[in-house]
């Protein structure tokens, strides 16, 4: 494992700033920082994991659409979930935005 890249570093790399100033504007989803920046997935993925662990963004957690199970009443009146209806998952969206850290980062470079 490397060390951390410092706020300077960070500042060096086109790419970082690119996503930095991306997710300034708005909480984006990894889908849509791939498609505005037009950037490779692998590339993509280490990059928002350099930024992830420096704290210069954040990500949140938030599902997609609430899981549905179906449910069957016994005769003495208790709700179970019907085993044979199998339960409908959903799926987990992480949204990335940008931190403290990542806002002073870009508030540096505007100065520069």
């Amino acid at each position: 494992m490397g060390k951390k890249p410092t706020d300077q570093e960070v500042l060096e790399c086109k790419c970082c700033l690119r996503i930095l100033q991306a997710v300034q504007r708005k909480p984006l989803l990894y889908s849509e920082i791939k498609h505005l920046l037009n950037l490779k997935p692998a590339r993509l993925k280490c990059l928002l994991k350099v930024l992830r662990e420096g704290m210069w963004i954040i990500t949140r957690v938030r599902p997609n659409k609430p899981s549905v199970k179906f449910y069957v009443v016994r005769k003495d009146g208790i709700a179970i979930p019907n085993p044979d209806i199998p339960t409908i998952k959903c799926k987990i969206l992480v949204e990335y935005s940008l931190s403290k850290r990542g806002a002073s980062v870009l508030r540096t470079h505007a100065k520069q």
